[in-house]
Protein backbone atom coordinates (compact mmCIF):
# COMPACT_ATOMS: atom_id res chain seq x y z
CA UNK A 1 0.00 0.00 0.00
CA UNK A 2 1.58 3.18 -0.98
CA UNK A 3 0.12 6.64 0.49
CA UNK A 4 0.47 10.06 -0.30
CA UNK A 5 -0.54 12.26 2.48
CA UNK A 6 -1.37 16.57 1.84
CA UNK A 7 0.29 17.88 4.49
CA UNK A 8 -1.44 21.47 3.45
CA UNK A 9 -2.99 22.23 6.50
CA UNK A 10 0.63 23.18 7.76
CA UNK A 11 0.68 25.99 6.07
CA UNK A 12 -2.99 27.06 6.31
CA UNK A 13 -2.81 27.35 9.90
CA UNK A 14 0.64 27.33 11.75
CA UNK A 15 -1.68 25.29 15.42
CA UNK A 16 -5.10 24.01 15.87
CA UNK A 17 -7.32 20.98 16.12
CA UNK A 18 -6.62 19.80 12.97
CA UNK A 19 -3.07 20.73 12.24
CA UNK A 20 -2.61 18.84 15.85
CA UNK A 21 -4.80 15.91 13.96
CA UNK A 22 -2.66 15.41 10.89
CA UNK A 23 0.17 16.07 13.07
CA UNK A 24 -0.74 12.81 15.10
CA UNK A 25 -1.29 10.76 11.68
CA UNK A 26 2.08 11.55 10.59
CA UNK A 27 3.53 10.69 14.07
CA UNK A 28 1.92 7.16 14.02
CA UNK A 29 2.07 6.60 10.46
CA UNK A 30 6.20 7.39 10.07
CA UNK A 31 6.58 4.72 12.29
CA UNK A 32 4.89 2.06 10.63
CA UNK A 33 6.57 0.02 7.93
CA UNK A 34 4.66 2.35 4.97
CA UNK A 35 5.53 3.56 2.04
CA UNK A 36 4.62 6.76 2.10
CA UNK A 37 5.25 10.31 0.69
CA UNK A 38 4.01 13.97 1.72
CA UNK A 39 3.23 16.80 -0.51
CA UNK A 40 4.47 20.10 0.86
CA UNK A 41 5.26 23.39 0.35
CA UNK A 42 8.65 25.51 1.73
CA UNK A 43 5.96 27.34 4.35
CA UNK A 44 5.12 24.71 6.38
CA UNK A 45 8.59 24.26 7.89
CA UNK A 46 7.66 27.41 10.53
CA UNK A 47 4.43 25.32 11.34
CA UNK A 48 4.36 24.62 15.11
CA UNK A 49 3.05 20.88 14.66
CA UNK A 50 5.15 20.45 11.80
CA UNK A 51 8.52 21.55 12.99
CA UNK A 52 8.21 18.74 15.78
CA UNK A 53 8.01 16.26 12.95
CA UNK A 54 11.72 14.64 11.23
CA UNK A 55 10.49 13.19 7.81
CA UNK A 56 13.31 12.01 5.69
CA UNK A 57 13.87 14.70 2.68
CA UNK A 58 13.45 11.81 0.58
CA UNK A 59 9.82 11.25 1.42
CA UNK A 60 8.84 14.85 0.33
CA UNK A 61 7.30 16.22 -3.12
CA UNK A 62 7.46 19.58 -3.17
CA UNK A 63 5.44 21.76 -4.48
CA UNK A 64 5.41 26.20 -4.63
CA UNK A 65 3.70 28.30 -1.70
CA UNK A 66 0.96 30.70 -3.57
CA UNK A 67 -1.89 31.85 -1.17
CA UNK A 68 -4.64 30.05 -3.59
CA UNK A 69 -2.57 26.62 -3.40
CA UNK A 70 -4.95 25.19 -0.57
CA UNK A 71 -7.89 25.66 -3.56
CA UNK A 72 -6.64 24.41 -6.35
CA UNK A 73 -5.75 20.66 -7.10
CA UNK A 74 -2.33 19.20 -6.86
CA UNK A 75 -0.47 18.34 -10.28
CA UNK A 76 0.80 14.55 -9.06
CA UNK A 77 1.75 12.65 -11.91
CA UNK A 78 1.92 8.77 -10.76
CA UNK A 79 0.23 5.39 -12.74
CA UNK A 80 0.38 3.26 -9.47
CA UNK A 81 -2.55 2.90 -7.27
CA UNK A 82 -2.10 5.16 -4.38
CA UNK A 83 -3.78 5.77 -1.08
CA UNK A 84 -4.76 9.66 -1.21
CA UNK A 85 -5.44 11.65 1.97
CA UNK A 86 -5.31 15.55 1.77
CA UNK A 87 -5.56 17.61 5.69
CA UNK A 88 -7.72 20.34 3.56
CA UNK A 89 -9.83 18.68 0.70
CA UNK A 90 -7.19 19.60 -2.25
CA UNK A 91 -8.45 17.27 -5.32
CA UNK A 92 -4.83 15.71 -7.30
CA UNK A 93 -4.59 15.82 -10.91
CA UNK A 94 -3.06 12.78 -13.22
CA UNK A 95 -3.51 10.25 -10.38
CA UNK A 96 -6.02 8.37 -12.17
CA UNK A 97 -5.65 5.30 -9.49
CA UNK A 98 -5.55 7.70 -6.66
CA UNK A 99 -8.21 6.38 -3.60
CA UNK A 100 -8.88 9.61 -2.52
CA UNK A 101 -10.00 9.41 1.36
CA UNK A 102 -11.30 12.66 3.21
CA UNK A 103 -11.44 13.48 6.41
CA UNK A 104 -14.37 15.64 7.92
CA UNK A 105 -14.35 17.35 11.09
CA UNK A 106 -17.33 19.48 11.22
CA UNK A 107 -20.03 21.62 9.65
CA UNK A 108 -19.49 24.86 11.53
CA UNK A 109 -19.78 27.15 8.32
CA UNK A 110 -22.91 25.51 7.18
CA UNK A 111 -25.12 27.23 10.68
CA UNK A 112 -22.60 30.04 11.12
CA UNK A 113 -20.55 31.66 8.46
CA UNK A 114 -21.73 34.49 6.02
CA UNK A 115 -23.34 33.34 2.85
CA UNK A 116 -19.78 34.17 1.50
CA UNK A 117 -17.61 32.36 3.18
CA UNK A 118 -19.82 29.54 3.82
CA UNK A 119 -20.10 28.47 -0.45
CA UNK A 120 -16.69 29.09 -0.83
CA UNK A 121 -15.72 26.54 2.05
CA UNK A 122 -18.32 24.36 1.09
CA UNK A 123 -17.62 24.32 -2.61
CA UNK A 124 -14.12 22.75 -1.96
CA UNK A 125 -15.85 20.32 1.21
CA UNK A 126 -18.59 19.18 -0.80
CA UNK A 127 -16.55 18.28 -3.91
CA UNK A 128 -14.04 16.35 -1.56
CA UNK A 129 -16.64 14.82 -0.25
CA UNK A 130 -18.36 13.59 -3.31
CA UNK A 131 -15.54 12.38 -5.29
CA UNK A 132 -13.81 10.72 -2.15
CA UNK A 133 -14.11 6.65 -1.72
CA UNK A 134 -13.53 6.66 1.94
CA UNK A 135 -15.31 9.34 4.21
CA UNK A 136 -14.05 9.97 7.66
CA UNK A 137 -15.97 11.87 10.26
CA UNK A 138 -14.74 12.29 13.54
CA UNK A 139 -18.01 12.10 15.46
CA UNK A 140 -21.25 10.74 14.90
CA UNK A 141 -22.96 13.97 15.00
CA UNK A 142 -20.35 15.34 12.15
CA UNK A 143 -21.70 12.21 10.42
CA UNK A 144 -25.67 12.89 10.56
CA UNK A 145 -24.77 16.94 9.54
CA UNK A 146 -22.49 15.91 6.40
CA UNK A 147 -25.57 13.24 5.39
CA UNK A 148 -27.98 16.36 6.04
CA UNK A 149 -25.98 18.56 4.23
CA UNK A 150 -23.73 16.36 1.62
CA UNK A 151 -25.11 13.37 1.89
CA UNK A 152 -22.85 10.33 0.95
CA UNK A 153 -23.99 7.58 -2.23
CA UNK A 154 -24.27 4.01 -1.43
CA UNK A 155 -20.79 3.06 -3.21
CA UNK A 156 -18.77 5.52 -0.86
CA UNK A 157 -17.01 4.38 2.39
CA UNK A 158 -17.65 6.16 5.73
CA UNK A 159 -16.02 5.19 9.43
CA UNK A 160 -16.98 7.44 12.46
CA UNK A 161 -13.39 7.85 13.87
CA UNK A 162 -13.02 9.81 17.14
CA UNK A 163 -10.07 12.27 17.78
CA UNK A 164 -7.52 11.75 20.19
CA UNK A 165 -6.05 13.56 23.27
CA UNK A 166 -2.67 14.05 24.44
CA UNK A 167 -1.17 11.62 26.91
CA UNK A 168 0.11 14.65 28.22
CA UNK A 169 -2.85 15.16 30.22
CA UNK A 170 -3.30 13.75 33.23
CA UNK A 171 -4.13 14.24 37.15
CA UNK A 172 -1.37 15.28 39.16
CA UNK A 173 -0.22 16.73 42.61
CA UNK A 174 1.50 20.16 42.49
CA UNK A 175 5.32 20.20 42.79
CA UNK A 176 6.75 23.37 44.52
CA UNK A 177 7.49 24.17 40.83
CA UNK A 178 3.48 24.32 39.98
CA UNK A 179 2.60 26.45 42.90
CA UNK A 180 5.68 28.67 41.39
CA UNK A 181 4.09 29.12 38.28
CA UNK A 182 0.66 29.40 39.77
CA UNK A 183 1.82 32.13 41.56
CA UNK A 184 3.12 33.75 38.56
CA UNK A 185 -0.09 33.52 37.05
CA UNK A 186 -1.53 35.37 40.40
CA UNK A 187 -4.22 32.40 40.49
CA UNK A 188 -4.83 29.46 42.96
CA UNK A 189 -6.18 25.86 42.98
CA UNK A 190 -9.93 25.46 43.07
CA UNK A 191 -9.73 29.38 42.44
CA UNK A 192 -10.29 29.96 38.59
CA UNK A 193 -13.00 29.03 36.13
CA UNK A 194 -10.94 28.18 32.16
CA UNK A 195 -12.39 28.91 29.11
CA UNK A 196 -10.10 27.34 26.11
CA UNK A 197 -9.99 28.09 22.47
CA UNK A 198 -11.66 30.33 20.17
CA UNK A 199 -14.74 33.20 21.13
CA UNK A 200 -16.40 33.05 18.11
CA UNK A 201 -19.99 33.57 18.39
CA UNK A 202 -21.08 30.39 18.79
CA UNK A 203 -18.66 29.50 21.72
CA UNK A 204 -21.24 31.89 23.61
CA UNK A 205 -17.53 33.43 25.81
CA UNK A 206 -20.49 36.38 26.77
CA UNK A 207 -22.16 34.06 28.31
CA UNK A 208 -18.96 33.15 30.61
CA UNK A 209 -18.29 37.06 31.13
CA UNK A 210 -21.91 36.98 32.75
CA UNK A 211 -20.98 33.63 34.55
CA UNK A 212 -18.02 35.86 36.09
CA UNK A 213 -20.16 38.94 37.18
CA UNK A 214 -21.95 36.21 39.14
CA UNK A 215 -19.29 34.20 41.17
CA UNK A 216 -16.45 34.78 43.30
CA UNK A 217 -13.74 32.99 41.12
CA UNK A 218 -11.46 34.57 38.47
CA UNK A 219 -11.33 33.45 34.65
CA UNK A 220 -8.43 32.15 32.77
CA UNK A 221 -8.93 32.16 28.88
CA UNK A 222 -6.48 30.17 27.08
CA UNK A 223 -5.92 30.55 23.20
CA UNK A 224 -7.90 32.43 20.88
CA UNK A 225 -5.89 35.27 20.34
CA UNK A 226 -5.85 38.61 22.16
CA UNK A 227 -8.87 40.06 22.95
CA UNK A 228 -10.92 42.26 20.68
CA UNK A 229 -12.24 45.91 21.22
CA UNK A 230 -15.77 44.40 22.22
CA UNK A 231 -14.45 41.52 24.22
CA UNK A 232 -12.71 44.49 25.89
CA UNK A 233 -15.78 46.52 26.51
CA UNK A 234 -18.04 43.86 27.13
CA UNK A 235 -15.43 43.10 30.01
CA UNK A 236 -14.43 46.32 31.43
CA UNK A 237 -15.87 45.98 34.92
CA UNK A 238 -14.70 42.77 35.54
CA UNK A 239 -11.40 42.78 33.94
CA UNK A 240 -9.14 42.35 36.97
CA UNK A 241 -10.62 38.90 37.29
CA UNK A 242 -9.53 37.79 33.52
CA UNK A 243 -6.44 36.71 33.05
CA UNK A 244 -5.08 35.61 29.56
CA UNK A 245 -3.01 33.36 28.09
CA UNK A 246 -2.54 32.82 23.99
CA UNK A 247 0.44 30.18 23.71
CA UNK A 248 0.60 27.81 26.27
CA UNK A 249 2.51 24.44 26.43
CA UNK A 250 0.72 21.17 26.68
CA UNK A 251 2.26 21.36 30.36
CA UNK A 252 1.04 24.08 31.47
CA UNK A 253 -2.40 23.77 30.13
CA UNK A 254 -2.68 20.16 32.13
CA UNK A 255 -1.36 22.56 35.21
CA UNK A 256 -4.01 24.64 34.32
CA UNK A 257 -6.91 21.96 34.13
CA UNK A 258 -5.80 20.48 37.24
CA UNK A 259 -6.39 23.66 39.31
CA UNK A 260 -9.73 24.83 37.41
CA UNK A 261 -12.74 24.66 39.72
CA UNK A 262 -14.06 23.66 36.24
CA UNK A 263 -13.77 24.14 32.36
CA UNK A 264 -16.85 26.03 31.37
CA UNK A 265 -17.33 25.45 27.76
CA UNK A 266 -20.53 26.25 26.76
CA UNK A 267 -20.60 26.23 22.96
CA UNK A 268 -23.36 25.49 20.82
CA UNK A 269 -21.95 23.79 18.18
CA UNK A 270 -18.80 21.70 18.13
CA UNK A 271 -17.29 19.00 15.61
CA UNK A 272 -16.00 17.31 18.33
CA UNK A 273 -14.69 19.15 21.40
CA UNK A 274 -11.17 18.50 22.44
CA UNK A 275 -10.99 20.83 25.66
CA UNK A 276 -13.62 18.73 26.87
CA UNK A 277 -11.38 15.64 26.79
CA UNK A 278 -8.62 17.16 27.91
CA UNK A 279 -10.17 18.51 30.45
CA UNK A 280 -12.04 15.24 31.69
CA UNK A 281 -8.78 13.45 31.45
CA UNK A 282 -6.68 15.78 33.75
CA UNK A 283 -9.72 15.40 36.18
CA UNK A 284 -11.09 18.58 35.66
CA UNK A 285 -14.90 18.99 36.03
CA UNK A 286 -16.66 19.81 32.75
CA UNK A 287 -19.70 22.12 32.38
CA UNK A 288 -20.65 22.57 28.73
CA UNK A 289 -24.16 23.02 26.97
CA UNK A 290 -26.22 20.79 25.98
CA UNK A 291 -26.12 19.78 22.97
CA UNK A 292 -25.86 16.90 20.98
CA UNK A 293 -21.83 16.68 20.21
CA UNK A 294 -21.06 17.38 23.89
CA UNK A 295 -23.18 14.55 24.79
CA UNK A 296 -21.90 12.12 22.26
CA UNK A 297 -18.58 12.93 23.79
CA UNK A 298 -19.16 13.43 27.68
CA UNK A 299 -21.88 10.91 28.15
CA UNK A 300 -23.04 11.22 32.05
CA UNK A 301 -19.30 13.07 33.00
CA UNK A 302 -20.04 16.90 32.94
CA UNK A 303 -22.42 18.86 33.56
CA UNK A 304 -24.51 20.28 31.16
CA UNK A 305 -26.72 23.77 30.42
CA UNK A 306 -29.82 23.59 29.33
CA UNK A 307 -30.19 27.21 29.02
CA UNK A 308 -27.34 30.14 29.04
CA UNK A 309 -28.72 32.00 32.09
CA UNK A 310 -25.73 32.75 35.14
CA UNK A 311 -28.61 31.17 37.49
CA UNK A 312 -28.17 27.36 35.61
CA UNK A 313 -24.36 27.85 36.11
CA UNK A 314 -24.51 28.89 40.00
CA UNK A 315 -26.73 25.41 40.62
CA UNK A 316 -23.87 23.27 38.84
CA UNK A 317 -21.38 25.59 40.82
CA UNK A 318 -23.21 24.49 44.21
CA UNK A 319 -22.68 20.78 43.36
CA UNK A 320 -19.37 20.91 42.52
CA UNK A 321 -18.41 22.67 45.98
CA UNK A 322 -20.22 19.85 47.44
CA UNK A 323 -16.36 17.11 47.45
CA UNK A 324 -18.31 13.90 47.01
CA UNK A 325 -20.42 14.57 44.01
CA UNK A 326 -17.09 16.86 42.67
CA UNK A 327 -14.69 13.66 43.14
CA UNK A 328 -17.35 11.30 41.41
CA UNK A 329 -17.77 13.85 38.49
CA UNK A 330 -13.87 13.86 37.69
CA UNK A 331 -13.80 9.60 38.43
CA UNK A 332 -16.44 9.61 35.92
CA UNK A 333 -14.92 12.17 33.19
CA UNK A 334 -10.84 10.44 33.62
CA UNK A 335 -12.94 6.99 32.88
CA UNK A 336 -14.79 8.58 29.97
CA UNK A 337 -11.78 10.14 28.40
CA UNK A 338 -10.24 6.59 28.22
CA UNK A 339 -11.98 5.93 25.01
CA UNK A 340 -10.31 8.88 22.78
CA UNK A 341 -6.60 8.14 22.17
CA UNK A 342 -4.74 9.14 19.44
CA UNK A 343 -2.94 5.86 18.63
CA UNK A 344 -6.44 4.16 18.36
CA UNK A 345 -7.50 7.16 16.27
CA UNK A 346 -4.46 6.53 14.23
CA UNK A 347 -5.08 2.75 13.45
CA UNK A 348 -8.53 2.71 12.76
CA UNK A 349 -7.33 5.07 10.13
CA UNK A 350 -4.94 3.11 8.94
CA UNK A 351 -7.25 0.15 8.67
CA UNK A 352 -9.81 2.49 6.99
CA UNK A 353 -7.24 3.18 4.26
CA UNK A 354 -6.37 -0.79 4.64
CA UNK A 355 -9.94 -1.37 3.49
CA UNK A 356 -10.17 0.59 0.33
CA UNK A 357 -7.12 -0.63 -1.17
Amino acid sequence: MKIVLDNIIFSNVNNGGVSNYWFELIKYIENQDIEVTYIENQKMESNFHRSQLNISSEKIFKTKYQKWNRLLPIDYNIEDEIIYHSSYYRALTHAKNAIEITTVHDFIHDFFSPIYKRKLHNYIKYAAIKRSKGVICVSNNTYKDMQRFCPTKPHQQTAVIPVGVSDDYFPKENTPQDFAQLKEWNIEKNGYLLFVGGRVNYKNFDYVLEVIKHTHFKLVVVGGGRFNKIELKKMASISSAIFHLDNVSNTHLNLLYNNAFALIYPSKYEGFGIPIVEAMKSGCPVIGFNQPIIKEIVADAALLLNHLDPSAYIYFENLLNKQTYRNEIIAKGIENSKKYSWTKCSKETLEFYQSLS
